[in-house]
């Protein structure tokens, strides 16, 4: 079982992404908010995705599919949506449009509103969302997962991203909110090239 993928991001499209490894290029699934958090960076940054595959049957076809996360609790979120009837993996992440701890709160509050809103679900789809995950999911109402899914995707590229991440979280950041305070710094300031000036300019902004 595939279940993470490091490599250079070669193209993005409003439902996909291509990923560079070793040479060969892989198209990974990913949600709404991820192509457009993708689609921020460069093309030829290295990025890291979490993985969901299965094998998607058609006719007398299995085809091989990957999905991308941003993290694992995202991952994790869409194969608890896997429980819902009839609800499968291309239906289940199109409809995480949203941030994972808003669509955990809709399901534990049974908001079906908020649900038909999301791409593909309708009044049925709702309710049966909410009838097999209610009382299950709470444990992603985090604010965390909101600021990580707000964070551009991305990869410390240097020794020096690397230690000016240390220092950020020891200095109390939390790390999506660190990583997404270096990789700005990094497009808006690419002469920066010590762990010292990285911290410096991050507190300046």
């Amino acid at each position: 079982m595939i279940r993470r993928i490091r490599g250079v991001l070669a193209s993005v499209d409003p439902e996909s992404v291509e990923i560079e490894v070793g040479g060969l290029g892989y198209e990974v699934v990913v949600s709404p908010p991820t192509a457009e958090h993708l689609a921020e960076r460069p093309e030829g940054a290295e990025i890291e995705l979490h993985l969901y595959h299965f094998l998607a049957i058609d006719a007398n076809r299995a085809s091989p599919i990957l999905m991308g996360f941003e993290t694992p609790a995202q991952r994790d979120f869409f194969e608890k949506l896997l429980d819902v009837p009839r609800f499968g993996p291309r239906g289940a992440i199109r409809s995480m449009s949203v941030p994972v701890a808003t669509y955990a709160k809709a399901i534990e509050i049974g908001d079906t509103k908020m649900l038909r809103s999301l791409p593909g679900v309708g009044p049925q789809k709702a309710k049966d969302i909410v009838a097999t995950l209610q009382g299950k999911v709470g444990r992603y109402i985090d604010v965390n997962e909101v600021e990580a899914a707000h964070a551009p995707v991305g990869l410390p590229e240097s020794d020096a991203e690397d230690q000016a991440l240390l220092v950020l979280e020891q200095l109390g950041m939390s790390r999506p909110d660190a990583l997404h305070a270096v990789l700005r710094l990094r497009e808006a300031q690419p002469d920066l090239k010590t762990a010292n000036e990285i911290v410096k300019a991050v507190f300046k902004r």
